[in-house]
């Protein structure tokens, strides 16, 4: 049996494949692809990360005691470091006080009538020395630490006395502050320093016999005698 369609052409429905549904079947391959891919790549790449994680964390614990002993002496050098700057200050600010008193001791006058109430031992840096050698103190002497003293005397002349005991020594200098006399007791209570010398004296310019920085003068030099020198 045959089937003839009797319709007009216009109104025929198409019997040809529909392309609609050709291109959904494309697409969806497509669609799958686009969203799997990526997905794939971000796992593989969470997993290369987690190994690197892995392996960090792996480091760390063992370099964790290498940290740890690093840091124990990192604490010791910052402890022997400020013991160090306390010894350099201690050193480089001790005063000999010892041995200051010593020959402070040996030098008094026997009977002097003068009795000492007070001491103290001081550095004295070289600014300060010579700003007080300008006015006339510790001249011509290197003054390295001063002995503060105050203390009774019978009389004035005990006083002096005292004093240049210390004045004349080569070892020492004197800087005379104040003298009073108590009207109750008739004594005398005074104030000075007595500068200990670390050297030598060094003669004050303006001294007989000294130059203007401090040394003393070339002898003159004997003129020849008439007719020329005679050597031998």
């Amino acid at each position: 049996m045959v089937e003839i369609n009797l319709l007009p052409q216009q109104e025929r429905r198409g019997s040809r494949p529909d392309a609609w549904r050709y291109a959904t079947y494309a697409v969806l391959p497509l669609t799958a692809a686009v969203i799997l891919i990526p997905e794939l790549t971000l796992g593989s790449r969470l997993s290369s990360l987690r190994a690197e994680r892995d392996q960090l964390n792996g480091e760390i614990a063992a370099l964790t005691p290498t940290k740890q002993e690093y840091d124990r002496l990192q604490g010791e050098q910052r402890t022997l470091e400020q013991v160090t700057a306390v010894a350099t200050q201690l050193r480089d600010s001790k005063t000999y006080w010892t041995n200051d008193v010593a020959a402070f001791s040996a030098q008094l006058p026997r009977g002097g009538g003068v009795a000492i109430t007070s001491m103290n031992v001081k550095p004295l840096d070289p600014g300060a020395l010579a700003t007080m050698q300008q006015g006339g103190v510790y001249a011509g002497k290197n003054v390295v630490r001063e002995i503060d003293l105050s203390g009774t005397a019978s009389s004035q002349q005990s006083v002096v006395n005292f004093l240049n005991t210390f004045e004349n020594s080569p070892n020492f200098a004197v800087n005379f502050r104040s003298l009073q006399q108590d009207g109750d007791t008739g004594r005398y209570t005074f104030a000075a320093s007595v500068g200990v010398v670390s050297q030598a004296a060094i003669p004050a310019p303006g001294t007989p016999g000294v130059t203007g920085d401090g040394t003393p003068p070339s002898a003159p030099i004997a003129a020849a005698p008439a007719g020329g020198t005679d050597v031998r």
